[in-house]
């Protein structure tokens, strides 16, 4: 289910559907990276899904530090 809803995320950023901030991406990616970690602690058979998830959240985060902060139309240009 959090795989699915982590495609969805990128999928309709990259095609403009939903415009997340930098900062936004990045803080979905450490919590899917601290929800991995959790898994890994929370159940002994747990260590492959939990660094699958843990490697997603790390993906998300590094991809939301390399976005394009000035393709926002929020920001008024001075």
């Amino acid at each position: 289910m959090l795989v699915l809803v982590t495609v969805m995320f990128h999928a309709g950023a990259l095609l403009d559907f939903i415009r997340p901030s930098v900062l936004q991406t990045q803080l979905f990616g450490l919590h899917t990276t601290l929800f991995g970690a959790v898994v890994i602690l929370a159940y002994e058979d747990g260590r492959g899904i939990g660094m699958f998830i843990g490697i997603i959240g790390l993906f998300t985060g590094i991809s939301g530090s390399f976005r394009d902060s000035s393709k926002s139309g929020d920001k008024k240009n001075i």
